[in-house]
């Protein structure tokens, strides 16, 4: 969809409005402005709409541990990404972004997914915390790393690129693919037998440690 410049063409529609002359015009260029005005606050509605769905969708599609631990948030994205889908569905049958954007309802639609996405934020930064309670150094690292630390929480080779800003100079793991005891051949897990510093100084562990669940 090819979107209007809408400032530009409202200054002009401001400059026609001065003038003398549009007295005649009046009616329809009033009713232009108004629908500029009306397509601007639905295009900055739906752009943020669209970025906090895409944030969210991202977060949880990837993470089945963010997925159990908020099944009702969880249930409720999948409400607000089949409306979004619904609504965008309609959009792309016309092409015309004033008759789109002035459509009636439209912007009211948006405000109210930017509302449902609201509380699965919200949920979702109290979900956070309550990570950052259980393991304090999760302070130490922003929302958007500690989210794909969460979600990729069962791909510890990952997650190992986040560990300088967790611990002091550890910067990767050393990973030996084994198969534990009583697990089927293809469920086997990553083991770290051993870490790096910023330097690549090696350390081997006493003991390997075996790399399974979150």
């Amino acid at each position: 969809m090819k979107l209007p410049k809408s400032p530009y063409l409202q200054v002009q529609l401001q400059n026609i409005l001065m003038s003398k002359y549009v007295e005649y015009f009046q009616a329809e260029v009033s009713g232009w402005q108004r629908k500029l005005m009306v397509a601007d606050l639905v295009i900055s509605s739906w752009m943020s709409v669209q970025r906090t769905w895409a944030h969210l969708n991202s977060i949880f599609t990837n993470s089945d541990d963010i997925r159990c631990q908020l099944a009702n948030d969880a249930e409720r994205f999948q409400g607000i990404h089949t409306d979004f889908q619904s609504l965008m569905i309609e959009v792309v049958q016309n092409s015309n972004v004033v008759d789109v954007t002035n459509k009636p309802g439209f912007l009211e639609n948006l405000e109210i997914l930017q509302q449902r996405l609201s509380v699965c934020e919200k949920a979702l930064a109290e979900y956070l915390e309550t990570k950052r309670l259980t393991f304090p150094r999760f302070y130490f690292v922003s929302a958007s790393d500690l989210l794909e630390i969460v979600s990729k929480g069962t791909q510890p080779k990952q997650v190992t690129r986040h560990l300088l800003k967790l611990f002091d100079n550890i910067a990767d793991l050393r990973f030996k693919d084994s198969v534990e005891p009583g697990v089927e051949e293809e469920d086997g897990v990553a083991v770290a037998v051993g870490m790096y510093s910023r330097e690549r100084e090696y350390v081997p562990f006493s003991e390997k440690c075996i790399c399974e669940g979150q």
